[in-house]
């Protein structure tokens, strides 16, 4: 009994210690960055004798977030799909293209981008983040009862109810807002599985299962439909997921007869991707807040401890006010 005990409670810690590292890891890269930046705009603003806009944040935050090239892969990877999505949504808001205000041209993108996913997940193995993981279809699937199918899609059903509950839950916690539980994600989860499942159900008799399976991704992304609460932020989300998805199985492919495929296999995009975006994303939030999401803005104004908020406000005062705000500040040494 006891090997048996001892087993499960060292799988146990090195699952939390794996969590609670990853949160210290992604914690001190932010607080790295944050500080670094602000470093930089003190430095500019030194070497121009004022604030100058390109610098304040767009190239201070650039050269800031040049840290993260330190980071652990998993560090990054979080940092990659939280920064590139947040600041492709900005984009597309300040584009003000048509799929910002179309939730049918947003539903649409998000099925072609389920599609991508669930196949890597059968097909390749694509094991991160993703909304659904079906289980891989048996062999004799085919012979079996509507019946037994039925009860097989319920039990995996079940997994995604407790998962949709845990998230509002603690949705509701965050927020402070627990006399009113939104189901929003148990919602969504129950629906975009469900509809895979039935899909898979029926169409197996008539397809074979490579076939079924790309017909029910795609079908079952329709689930976004009923998505009312942010949906463009989980569109970018979907089409970054998505591209990652490509990106792995470009990698995956055999290169040795091909110099170019090789080459770009071996570029850092993550690495190379996340200045860029951040830099862009923190220039945005601070002259213009109204096109950055609520999710993004959060993170930024988290990491950054509302810095970027006090200079916000500070930008639409007159030049006296400013004066007057920082003449009853301490006074501080330049780097310490």
């Amino acid at each position: 009994m006891w090997p048996v005990a001892n087993i499960i409670f060292l799988y146990c810690w090195k699952r939390v210690w794996f969590a609670v590292r990853n949160y210290l890891e992604t914690s001190c890269v932010g607080a790295m960055i944050n500080a670094t930046t602000y470093y930089f705009m003190c430095i500019f603003r030194q070497l121009n004798g004022r604030f100058v806009w390109a610098f304040t944040p767009f190239i201070s935050c650039f050269l800031g977030t040049q840290l993260i090239w330190l980071a652990s892969p998993k560090v990054v990877q979080f940092y990659c799909t939280g920064i590139v999505h947040a600041s492709l949504e900005t984009i597309l808001r300040q584009l003000n293209l048509g799929v910002v205000h179309s939730h049918l041209a947003r539903t649409l993108v998000f099925m072609l981008c389920s599609i991508i996913v669930l196949r890597g997940q059968q097909a390749h193995g694509y094991s991160d983040f993703w909304f659904i993981k079906p289980k891989q279809l048996p062999q004799d699937y085919h012979e079996r009862s509507i019946e037994q199918r039925i009860k097989d899609g319920l039990l995996e059903l079940r997994a995604y109810l407790g998962f949709g509950l845990g998230m509002d839950l603690f949705s509701a916690v965050v927020n402070r807002k627990m006399g009113k539980i939104n189901l929003k994600s148990t919602r969504f989860l129950l629906c975009y599985m469900g509809i895979y499942k039935v899909l898979q159900c029926l169409l197996i008799d008539h397809m074979d299962v490579k076939h079924t399976n790309l017909l029910a991704a795609f079908l079952s992304g329709g689930a976004f439909w009923f998505v009312r609460q942010i949906p463009l932020t989980l569109m970018s989300f979907a089409v970054v997921v998505a591209t990652q998805v490509l990106w792995k199985e470009f990698c995956a492919m055999d290169a040795s007869k091909s110099q170019l495929r090789s080459g770009l296999q071996c570029i850092p995009w993550a690495k190379l991707l996340i200045p860029p975006n951040l830099a862009y994303l923190t220039h945005i939030n601070m002259f213009q807040r109204a096109k950055v999401s609520k999710l993004a803005m959060s993170f930024i104004e988290n990491t950054c401890e509302f810095n970027d908020l006090r200079i916000s406000n500070m930008l639409s005062l007159s030049t006296e006010e400013i004066m007057d705000i920082f003449s009853k500040l301490p006074k501080r040494p330049f780097l310490f």
